[in-house]
């Protein structure tokens, strides 16, 4: 499976089922994609969220966040998820927001995004709202903006002690200060009937910049 939160040509990379964020809408109008089942909801502008899937049809639900803006001119803001089901099984592909620091109660220890306009409550309630959603069964494959050890600090909103993050301790996300840091996340509990194997992070060629998120390749195994 593939996964990536940014603007790319994913099918430049060979896997079976794509979980793209932030992915740029026009890619869905490229010829190659309409050979393969796909969905996609926008999020903001003229980025969203997309699955592929080469073999199989497509079975989504899709959400939206309870405390959400319904315009912003940051399109890498979120406010949809995706379901995408698997028999017993559930796959969440989701892009919440990430807070404005200005209105952060002072939390400055969080990545620094200038451009947002989003209070830090917002993006508390939907973290909360998407962790609800995990149980034994189910993935989520999202970006939380924030290491592990500073999410731990909040009880409330990311408790390590029920979920099992699976880039835990694999850097995804190069900043512009080129330094390395984990904020994407594979989500599952702990005693989770979904493996997680052979996770490996590629550093590709950019269109733009050599700064940002990275694609994951990993394997699931169901129970």
């Amino acid at each position: 499976m593939f996964s990536w939160n940014g603007g790319v040509d994913a099918l430049q990379f060979n896997s079976d089922i794509y979980f793209l964020q932030r992915w740029k809408k026009h890619y869905t109008e490229d010829e190659r994609i309409k050979k393969y089942n796909h969905h996609y909801v926008n999020n903001y502008g003229k980025r969203g969220l997309c699955i592929i899937d080469k073999k199989n049809k497509l079975e989504i639900d899709v959400g939206r966040f309870a405390h959400h803006k319904a315009h912003l001119t940051d399109e890498c803001q979120g406010q949809y998820w995706q379901t995408l089901k698997l028999g017993k099984y559930r796959i969440i592909n989701a892009s919440i927001c990430y807070p404005d620091p200005a209105r952060s109660k002072g939390k400055r220890t969080r990545v620094n995004f200038n451009s947002a306009t989003v209070p830090w409550e917002m993006y508390h309630d939907q973290g909360k709202e998407l962790l609800s959603m995990i149980d034994d069964n189910t993935l989520i494959i999202t970006d939380l903006h924030s290491p592990d050890d500073e999410l731990d600090q909040d009880t409330e909103f990311y408790k390590s002690g029920l979920i099992k993050n699976h880039l835990k301790d694999i850097n995804a996300f190069t900043n512009h200060n080129n330094v390395d840091r984990s904020l994407d996340k594979l989500l599952t509990t702990k005693n989770s009937n979904i493996n997680i194997s052979n996770i490996d992070v590629i550093k590709c060629k950019k269109e733009h910049s050599n700064f940002g998120h990275w694609p994951i390749q990993f394997e699931i195994q169901f129970a």
